[in-house]
C-alpha cells in the first residue's frame, strides 16, 4: 500500500536514530534462558508502600519523546500521585552501563524508569539489571497488543512500535500501489538507493521475499541477494544519512522510518507484499532501587499504557500504539507503515523475536557490512 504524507504529526523530529539497534553492548553475549511468557505474573498484587519518592528520573530521548512524556503520562501520573517526575536523555547505551555498573556495586542506579529500544531491555533482563514487573500494576493490561507483551518479557513492556518501509521521492520515482522488495534490485535505481548501516532492515524482509525462514534457515542466500544492491546503493547510514541525501538529490529511494520521510516532508512510503520490519521501544525498572520508587516507577509504567496517553505517544512522537483502544492520529489511519491491530501486524509487518535478533547479530551485522561495501 503507498502512503502519501499529507497528514502530518506536529512534532515529529527524528532524535532516535533509525540504527537505534546498533547497541554498543554485545547483546549476543547476554542470552540466558527465559521461561516466562508475557509478563511475570504473581499472584496478588504488590502491597502500596506507606512511602512516597520526592520524585522519579525518567530516562528519555529528548526532543518529541520527552515533550511528550512530560505533557502526557508524566502530568497525569503527578496529578494521581503527587510525585513529580524528571527526565534525563543520557543516551540509552550509556545509561545501560552505568546502571549495570551500579547494580554490580550495590548502588543506587542513577535513574528509576527507563524508555529504551526493546533489545536493550531484553539485555537489561538477562543481565538481572531490571526488576521483575507486577502485571496487577498494569491497569490497562487487558488492552494491549501482543506486541506490548512478547513471549518472555518479564522485565519490560513494550510502548510503541515503528517500521521501516520503502521511503521515496514522487517527483523521481513512480510506484505501483503495490510491490515487492524486489522492487529496490531494479537497475533503474542505480547510485540512487539509500540503505541502513545495520542489517535488519533489509534481512527479514529479503529473506521472506526468498522464501526462507531467519528463525531456522542459513541466512547465507539473504546477503548473497543483499550483495546485488552494491550498484544501487548510493548512501548508507542513519536517519541523518538519508535527510542529507535526499535534500541533495543525491538519493530517490531507500529504507528508513516513516517518520523521517513525514519530518522531512514530501515524500511518500509503501510497505511491500512481503511487509516490513516492525521494532518496539520498551520501559524497564532498574534493579536496586529501593521497593517505593521501584513501585510507583512501575505505576508510571502503566499510567503511559493507558489509551489516552497512547493517543499523545502516537501523535507527539509518531509511532504506532500498543494499547488497541488508544485514539490513532489521522495519519495513521489505515496505514500499513503503522500497524496496530494484530491483524495488521500479521499481514504488513516483520516482527523479530528479540532473543534471535540477539543471538545472531554480531555475525549477521559482518555478513550485512561486507554486502553493501561498495
Amino acid at each position: 500500500m503507498d502512503s502519501g504524507t499529507q497528514h502530518r504529526p506536529d512534532r515529529v523530529r527524528a532524535f532516535r536514530s533509525a540504527t537505534k539497534s546498533v547497541i554498543a553492548l554485545a547483546v549476543s553475549t547476554l542470552i540466558a534462558p527465559v521461561l516466562a511468557i508475557g509478563v511475570a505474573v504473581a499472584d496478588e498484587a504488590t502491597p502500596v508502600p506507606s512511602t512516597k519518592p520526592e520524585r522519579l528520573v525518567v530516562r528519555t530521548w529528548g526532543g518529541p519523546w520527552r515533550d511528550t512524556y512530560r505533557e502526557g503520562a508524566a502530568a497525569s501520573f503527578t496529578a494521581k500521585t503527587g510525585i513529580p517526575v524528571e527526565f534525563d536523555v543520557t543516551d540509552f547505551n550509556e545509561i545501560q552501563v552505568k546502571i549495570g555498573q551500579a547494580v554490580g556495586a550495590g548502588a543506587r542506579p542513577p535513574v528509576d524508569v527507563v524508555l529504551t529500544i526493546e533489545a536493550m531491555a531484553f539485555a537489561a533482563q538477562v543481565q538481572g539489571v531490571s526488576t521483575t514487573l507486577d502485571p496487577h500494576l498494569i491497569e490497562s493490561l487487558d488492552q494491549l497488543s501482543s506486541v506490548a507483551r512478547p513471549e518472555g518479557a518479564t522485565n519490560y513492556v513494550n510502548i510503541s512500535t515503528y517500521s521501516q518501509p520503502i521511503i521515496y521521492d514522487p517527483e523521481q520515482v513512480d510506484l505501483p500501489a503495490s510491490i515487492s522488495w524486489q522492487e529496490i534490485f531494479d537497475e533503474k535505481y542505480e547510485g540512487k538507493l539509500f540503505v541502513t548501516n545495520t542489517f535488519s532492515s533489509l534481512l527479514y524482509p529479503v529473506a521472506k521475499m526468498l522464501g526462507l525462514d531467519f528463525r531456522t534457515d542459513d541466512m547465507t542466500p539473504v546477503f548473497a541477494k543483499i550483495s546485488e544492491l552494491k550498484g544501487n546503493i548510493g548512501a548508507a547510514g542513519d536517519e541523518e544519512e538519508f535527510i542529507a541525501g535526499m535534500e541533495a538529490g543525491e538519493i530517490s529511494i531507500g529504507v528508513t522510518l516513516a517518520a523521517t520521510a513525514i519530518e522531512l516532508g514530501g515524500l511518500k512510503w509503501i510497505v511491500p507484499e512481503e511487509g516490513a520490519l516492525v521494532s518496539s521501544e520498551a520501559f524497564y525498572v532498574p534493579a536496586g532501587l529501593p521497593d517505593d520508587v521501584s513501585y510507583w516507577a512501575q505505576i508510571f509504567i502503566g499510567e503511559t499504557l493507558t489509551a489516552e496517553n497512547q493517543g499523545r505517544i502516537a501523535s507527539g512522537i509518531g509511532e504506532a500504539p500498543v494499547n488497541l483502544q488508544a485514539a490513532v492520529p489521522d495519519f495513521m489511519q489505515g496505514d500499513p507503515a503503522f500497524p496496530i491491530t494484530e491483524a495488521d501486524i500479521a499481514k504488513y509487518g516483520i516482527v523479530v523475536p528479540v532473543e534471535i535478533e540477539a543471538r545472531n547479530r554480531d555475525r549477521w551485522q559482518a555478513a550485512y557490512t561486507a554486502a553493501i561495501q561498495r
